[in-house]
């Protein structure tokens, strides 16, 4: 009984070690491979933030600028 026991064990202890190992490995790698789209994904996002900003800060000068223009035409 104790050596039935015993082979049980040994069988457990390498499923463990071998099919259930290689599952939690997977699992990582796909988590890993999620978070490093996400975080490239990020940075794109800021980068395409960051021109749009700029743009808009072109227009908003840009418009200032022909305001003033308007305004010092006009109160000649």
């Amino acid at each position: 009984m104790l050596l039935g026991m015993s082979y049980g064990m040994i069988q457990l202890f390498k499923w463990l070690a071998n099919d259930l190992m290689k599952q939690i490995a997977e699992n990582h790698q796909r988590i890993e491979g999620i978070i490093i789209k996400l975080i490239d994904n990020s940075k794109q996002e800021r980068a395409d933030n960051k021109l749009y900003f700029e743009k808009v800060v072109t227009m908003l000068d840009s418009t200032y600028t022909m305001m003033a223009k308007l305004y010092k035409e006009n109160g000649k």
